[in-house]
């Protein structure tokens, strides 16, 4: 050994880097969990990149990986950061390692000392892992897989690979297609996570090509910066990664209530909300995405590329607001970083230098989703920026409170952008900076905005991610049963609210969605964070919330339970901006499960959701872990493993074992504090609580601060009311300490 250190071992706080000199291998190892046998690559490719409507076909040649053979006399012996040379297998320079332990982590820096735009980490598997994480996929253990991350369209199905295109690219794509790629891989098993600091495309081989060995390698220009994260659970690790990209942002109180969908003029917005308030159906926001224009072609209702109102299709857009806004509901429009060529919008971005280039200095075009020319938005310059801003702003000022920020994954990998970067530098960092702009747009005002793309701090950029545009169909490549998946993927990445498009958005390929589709999407977006319905691309073809009366009173009773929920969901959202947990998480994060289980997600630590995605079925198999007891959530009996009946209006949720749920007494019309008499408010529900308290229960905070400390075992399923700000309930031997920003009538339910 030449490390000025006999040992071979450098101390780094509760870390040890283990250093092997002759192979230029080093282990990180920590009190719980190490990082073993890692080696540093460098090299070279030559790589082609393809855009066919925002899917790429991005080709790799002549790749040259080395690594290097042997590591010099390390720098900082006494104190870190260390600086450990490596050397070629000539003896020449290969580049420095410099590794820096803060806190719960240790930073990675390897820079190559030849010029190449590949570098990246080789490390070793063990006998049963696990690769986690990575972004929102249609699977959530990817051991055994090799691909890209680089945000891109993920198409409309999916093949079963990723080695090579499908047949029907790019309306189909490959497996890891995804809108949200994150560098950020969890193994929960050991447990710990690995964090790639870059915007430029990465490629992991997780023991694919070696099954000793996994492979994380990313196109920069000699160097790059990983983070390990050591964790007490997966649950940690998810946190620590927040914690170093950002916690989600707050959200109001409404965005937790019954997101309505209506389209094609005030006339149908008008019905819309007329209906949901005479069959007294929960309504806090409407969503009308065809604000700006659409118009109907071979692909379904599309809209069109306009940036301000279109008052052909809304003409007292401000009146509408207004009529809205007295029901007590906030109503959503829509964005999309896209200009059509022909439209007045793209003249005034041209005019303003806010679009995206090519290197000759003209305006970037390509066939856009309508088949007609656009370009881009360019969010990396002020020019950009302040225009976009401007025209959203406006939308605001006509009585909007959001819109869905669509897209962001289809900046040209040749493209030039204001700031000095290539398209192939700042592809995956669109998605961020279109989410900045988007959250600058809403600064100081009573708004959210809701997106699908995204790469690293996406979680703690955009308010709200949605799954992106699944099909209408029960079909597992990309239909309902890929829900959970996705929302387990997009919380592993940081992500806190999150929802999908009940039922589903696109009927390219298969059929439009059916009542017993709408049925069971309905059922798990009431369990899900956010709860927005979609008309889908063939809204006419569609099978829609009003289609008939049993599903306009299926969807009441779901809107009933969503907004019931609300101090619980509230409170987890709330707990995600403090501290970065997310308000999903895998089943086995929690409780003694498979790691890749895909079939159930825990919706915070009280209640496992286990929606039907089969069509036709009316039970199914719930495998209930065995390390607690659990009740069935909407009848309070106690349940176990095995099947379960489920009728088409009935999804199985269960209550763990030492949880605590608040929810309204009586969910109101509207999660908003205003409107019209005859409406009940946000302030009318908050008055009276119904405490569920499930095998002794555990402490919980909700969002305004309402904390619910409790102790003991329960004697017997019992429940008491009170009313009180403060003070003890005890019941069945369980003691709940309350306190609260105001008096309530609360309901302690011990189960």
């Amino acid at each position: 050994m030449s490390l000025g250190c006999s040992s071979g071992v450098l101390p780094l706080g509760s870390y040890a880097l283990e250093l092997d000199d002759d192979a230029a291998r080093f282990s990180l190892v920590g009190e719980r969990g190490s990082l073993r046998d890692v080696e540093l690559l460098s090299g070279t490719a030559d790589t082609t990149y393809e855009a066919q409507f925002g899917a790429f076909d991005i080709g790799e040649t002549n790749l040259e990986l080395a690594s290097g053979a042997s590591f010099g006399r390390h720098y900082g012996l006494r104190y870190p950061p260390y600086v450990v040379p490596v050397a070629d297998a000539q003896g020449g320079q290969f580049g420095d390692l410099v590794v820096t332990p803060v806190d719960e982590y240790v930073i990675l820096t390897f820079s190559a000392a030849s010029p190449g735009d590949r570098v990246g980490i080789r490390a070793a598997c063990d006998a049963d892992d696990h690769f986690l994480g990575l972004g929102s996929h249609v699977d959530t253990d990817h051991v055994g897989e090799r691909f890209q991350l680089w945000t891109s369209e993920p198409g409309i199905g999916k093949s079963d690979s990723d080695d090579e295109l499908p047949p029907d690219f790019p309306l189909g794509n490959t497996k890891h297609a995804t809108s949200f790629p994150t560098p950020f891989l969890l193994r929960p098993h050991h447990p710990d996570g690995l964090f790639v600091e870059t915007e430029r495309r990465v490629v992991v081989d997780l023991c694919r090509t070696d099954p000793a060995r996994f492979e994380v390698v990313a196109d920069e220009d000699g160097t790059i910066t990983l983070v390990w994260f050591e964790a007490e659970s997966p649950v940690d690790a998810v946190r620590d990664f927040a914690d170093w990209v950002g916690h989600p942002p707050p959200l109001p109180p409404w965005a937790f209530g019954a997101w309505g969908d209506a389209i094609r003029g005030p006339d149908r917005v008008r019905a819309v909300a007329a209906t949901l308030r005479d069959e007294d159906v929960p309504a806090t926001v409407i969503w009308s995405e065809d604000w700006k224009g659409a118009s109907e072609t071979p692909t379904g209702y599309r809209l069109g590329e306009e940036w301000f109102l279109d008052r052909e299709i809304y003409p007292d857009a401000e009146r509408l607001a207004d009529e809205l806004e007295d029901q007590g509901m906030q109503w959503l429009a829509y964005f999309a970083p896209f200009l059509g060529e022909d439209d007045v919008s793209y003249r005034s971005a041209e005019e303003a230098g806010a679009l995206v280039l090519r290197e000759d200095g003209s305006p970037y075009l390509f066939p856009g989703v309508s088949f007609q020319a656009v370009g881009l938005v360019d969010v990396s310059g002020d020019e950009g920026r302040n225009w976009a801003i401007g025209q959203m702003r406006e939308a605001l000022d006509l009585g909007f409170d959001g819109w869905m920020a669509d897209y962001g994954e289809w900046l040209p990998a040749d493209a030039a952008l204001d700031d000095g970067r290539t398209g192939v530098q700042a592809h995956n960092a669109y998605p961020e900076e279109w989410q900045a702009l988007n959250r600058d747009a809403i600064e100081g005002t009573d708004a959210l905005f809701f997106v699908r793309s995204g790469w690293t701090r996406t979680a703690g950029l955009a308010p709200v991610v949605w799954g992106g545009d699944q099909r209408t169909s029960f079909d597992a490549d990309d239909g309902l049963p890929t829900v959970i998946p996705l929302g387990l993927g997009a919380a592993m990445s940081g992500v806190s609210a999150w929802g999908h498009d009940v039922a589903g958005y696109q009927s390219i390929g298969n059929d439009p969605s059916t009542k017993e589709l709408w049925f069971r999407w309905c059922e798990l977006g009431a369990f899900s964070p956010i709860f927005r319905l979609h008309h889908g691309s063939f809204d006419t073809d569609n099978w829609q919330f009003d289609s008939d009366a049993e599903t306009l009173a299926h969807y009441a009773r779901y809107a009933d339970e969503h907004v019931r929920l609300y101090p619980y969901l509230h409170g987890l959202h709330a707990r995600s901006v403090r501290d970065g947990t997310p308000m999903l998480l895998p089943v086995g994060f929690l409780h003694d499960a498979a790691w890749d289980r895909t079939d159930a997600w825990m919706l915070g630590e009280g209640l496992l959701v286990a929606p039907v995605v089969e069509a036709g079925a009316t039970s199914r198999v719930v495998d209930l872990p065995g390390d607690v007891r659990w009740w069935r959530w909407q009848t309070l009996e106690p349940a176990s493993s095995g099947t379960v009946p489920a009728p088409l209006d009935d999804i199985p949720v269960f209550a763990a074992e030492r949880t605590t749920i608040p929810t309204f007494a009586d969910p109101p019309d509207t999660l908003r504090t205003d409107a019209d008499s005859g409406v009940d408010t946000f302030d009318v529900a908050d008055g009276a609580r119904v405490v569920y308290v499930f095998g002794g229960g555990r402490d919980f905070l909700e969002a305004d601060g309402t904390s619910y400390t409790v102790s003991g075992a329960p004697t017997a399923a019992a429940q008491d009311t009170v009313s009180l700000r403060a003070g003890v309930v005890e019941v069945a031997g369980v003691r709940v300490r309350i306190d609260g920003p105001r008096t309530r009538e609360y309901t302690v339910v011990v189960r």
